[in-house]
């Protein structure tokens, strides 16, 4: 069952690092626009000093696909944090990519607008649908699902 949530939009970076665990570098959720039960749509910024760029591809930079999938889970997570709560003993993990479709690069100093729907529950496990876009073109399309997962170092 949804728990209410009562986030007053947009939130930014430092709010979405209390629902995440990722950190610099690896956080890429820069905004939440958008948020119900089922939905959100975040924003990645992909900025020229992102350190990926100076080996992907040097003179000829494009961020890599495995993180805009990366940056698309962690809209999935960060939707189920933000609207069922987990306690701090649990996070969301990847089980699986079903499919990821890229249909343009990533530049730098472009931002990705990313829009995730959860398809299916069955605990502990969520179906998400998912898509990245820059200037409103799809630039990815990804089906996923994710796993509560129990924190035990």
């Amino acid at each position: 069952m949804p728990m209410s949530h009562n986030h007053a939009l947009p939130l930014d970076r430092n709010y979405v690092k209390d629902f995440l665990p990722h950190r610099d570098p690896m956080l890429f959720i820069d905004k939440v626009l958008a948020l119900s039960d089922m939905r959100i749509t975040t924003e990645c910024e992909v900025r020229e000093t992102d350190p990926y760029f100076a080996g992907h591809f040097p003179n000829m930079p494009i961020m890599p696909g495995v993180l805009i999938i990366e940056a698309v889970a962690q809209s999935g997570a960060l939707l189920v944090s933000l609207t069922r709560g987990l306690d701090s003993s649990k996070f969301i993990a990847f089980s699986s990519v079903e499919s990821a479709k890229f249909k343009a690069p990533v530049l730098p100093n472009q931002t990705i607008k990313i829009e995730v729907e959860i398809e299916k529950i069955r605990l502990p496990f969520y179906k998400f649908v998912g898509r990245g876009s820059v200037n409103g073109k799809t630039i990815a399309s990804l089906k996923f699902s994710a796993a509560e997962m129990i924190f035990n170092p």
